[in-house]
């Protein structure tokens, strides 16, 4: 079914209860809008695994629903039709997901199956029937290509296999692995960890995604380990070349949250540096030099960072004889997991499939209702709180009269429909109320680290959360 007849036969069922699958949940609900760009706003909606309802209306994306029947990939077997078209589409796009599988992967091994991935298409290279060809008739050339960004989870092994067998050298390589290590050092204030991370890992710590979400990749290695030498089967079964296309298709998403997340000092830096003279007084700004090249108290304060999340680090990990952190095991007990759906978490579906890419603008006017009915409910969670300890704790806030004002509006905007870029925005009502009249650009450098330092440890006791995420895709 075409995108187009896809839009018509949804208008047709308006108002009916209808079943939508995504790559980390299952909801049900009242159809209540259909975009032609693939927008979905059900009503009264459940979700069918923990068996909550989810107050309000519900938007879901093209990109992040998945027909568990119809997954789209492509399987380019043979040169003629497929494999042409397949490279026409590769060379235009600038950022692609590379991955590969075979037995004993290595300069030793052999390569079977090379997956690339773009923001809405996938393609399973068969190269154990394809052979070297496949590479000198296009391959080589993305793979080498310093234009196009390649991201793969450790690439050290495919790297090996495609240097020594095929004389490829592979270039430009975004490694998921190698950026989950410099981000917890970051984060730790420049202590590394003493293990990396599996791709399975990954998708749970940063994506956030449930173990059952990423459950394929175990059916996956109990397949390999029971038959060392299935990837030699011809015709691979269906479930294997289903996962062959989730685990390609999820490492772009997976870039981009750990870009944002390396960013966050950067960002941090840029906006005290916004603020450095328009939030003070202009007198001093006569004598400034523009030539002094003397390091700002701004960007001196970046020690702080590192200093204050060493200190953390140290009480909460454990070091191990090498002086590395040791990361707990990841566990995500069934209570945790129904705790945080019933919280509404952001779920982060997969890659768009083929003609569901994201579209560029997003008609909201069907949800304006709903809008105004949460700035109704929290601008009553404000009134609660007592105004002269509001005053008191933001007092240099309220110094900003009429910017606040406009500040808080759009914090709340933001809240309800999370329009940040790439970024996902979760705004709870306990945080609407602790910072009724402070801004961003009022808080210092200082307030801004320890804001930054405590962004992991969402109140566990905040029972309804207004979050609307927007994954993005591609570049």
């Amino acid at each position: 079914m075409d995108p187009s007849s896809d839009y018509h036969f949804l208008n047709q069922i308006l108002g009916r209860r209808v079943k939508i699958t995504l790559v980390c949940g299952i909801f049900q609900g009242v159809l209540q809008h259909v975009d032609p760009s693939k927008i979905i706003v059900l009503k009264k909606v459940k979700n069918l695994e923990t068996g909550r309802s989810v107050p309000g209306v519900k938007m879901f994306f093209g990109h992040e629903i998945v027909n568990e029947e119809d997954v789209t990939y492509t399987v380019v077997n043979q040169f003629q039709q497929k494999f042409g078209s397949a490279m026409l589409h590769i060379k235009k796009q600038s950022v692609l997901s590379v991955a590969a599988e075979g037995v004993n992967l290595c300069r030793h091994g052999k390569l079977c199956w090379l997956q690339v991935a773009t923001s809405s298409r996938v393609y399973l290279f068969d190269i154990f029937l394809l052979g070297s060809r496949a590479f000198n008739n296009g391959l080589q050339m993305v793979l080498e290509d310093r234009k196009i960004l390649k991201v793969i989870h450790d690439c050290r092994w495919l790297s090996d296999c495609l240097s020594h067998q095929y004389g490829i050298v592979l270039s430009n390589v975004f490694d998921t692995q190698v950026a989950d290590v410099l981000q917890f050092s970051m984060e730790t204030g420049g202590f590394l960890p003493h293990c990396i991370s599996t791709l399975q890992e990954s998708l749970i710590r940063h994506l956030k995604m449930t173990p059952k979400c990423v459950s394929f990749l175990d059916d996956k290695q109990k397949m390999v380990q029971e038959n060392p030498e299935i990837w030699f089967m011809r015709p691979l079964p269906p479930s294997l070349l289903k996962v062959l296309a989730l685990e390609t298709m999820y490492l772009l998403p997976l870039r981009l949250l750990l870009l944002d997340e390396m960013m966050s000092d950067l960002t941090t830096l840029v906006d005290a540096y916004l603020n450095t003279y328009r939030e003070g007084s202009g007198d001093l700004l006569g004598g400034t030099e523009p030539s002094c090249m003397e390091l700002p108290e701004e960007l001196r304060q970046l020690m702080d960072f590192q200093r204050l999340r060493r200190e953390r680090a140290m009480k909460d990990y454990e070091t191990n004889a090498e002086g590395l952190l040791v990361r707990p095991q990841l566990t995500y007990p069934k209570e945790k997991a129904v705790e945080e759906e019933g919280k509404q978490k952001s779920t982060r579906g997969s890659l768009s499939f083929e003609g569901a890419m994201l579209p560029k603008t997003l008609d909201l006017g069907y949800l304006k209702s709903q809008q105004a009915q949460e700035d109704t409910c929290l601008q009553k969670q404000e009134t609660k709180y007592d105004s002269k300890q509001v005053r008191t704790k933001h007092q240099h806030a309220s110094s900003t009269g009429k910017a606040t004002e406009t500040g808080d509006s759009t914090t709340k905007t933001s809240s309800c429909f999370g329009l940040q870029g790439s970024k996902d925005v979760r705004v709870t009502q306990k945080e609407q109320t602790d910072m009724p009249n402070k801004t961003q650009s009022s808080m210092s450098l200082q307030e801004k680290i320890e804001l930054l330092l405590m962004g992991g440890k969402e109140d566990e006791n905040v029972e309804n959360k207004v979050s609307v995420s927007f994954p993005s895709v591609g570049n």
